[in-house]
């Protein structure tokens, strides 16, 4: 790859653009539901080193959910 010089005020801003087209992204529920737009927030948190945890309200609300499958292999589902 070659090596070009530019001013760091010019990769500050350009970062920070990429960032608020992330946030105004998540803001949106199509995008927020797609799984190509997620993976690039996951690529672009990773490839900055941020790491996320799994301490926040959402996240509870999430593993509740999946308490909720239904068993498909048990006795009703018998064929």
């Amino acid at each position: 790859m070659a090596n070009i010089n530019l001013p760091q005020e010019l990769i500050d801003a350009l970062a920070e653009g990429e960032a608020n087209a992330l946030l105004e992204g998540l803001k949106n529920p199509d995008l927020r539901q797609n799984p190509a737009f997620l993976a690039k927030v996951r690529q672009f948190l990773k490839d900055n080193d941020f790491y996320t945890t799994t301490e926040i309200p959402s996240m509870k609300y999430i593993k509740r959910e999946a308490s909720k499958i239904p068993d498909l292999i048990g006795d009703a589902y018998d064929v």
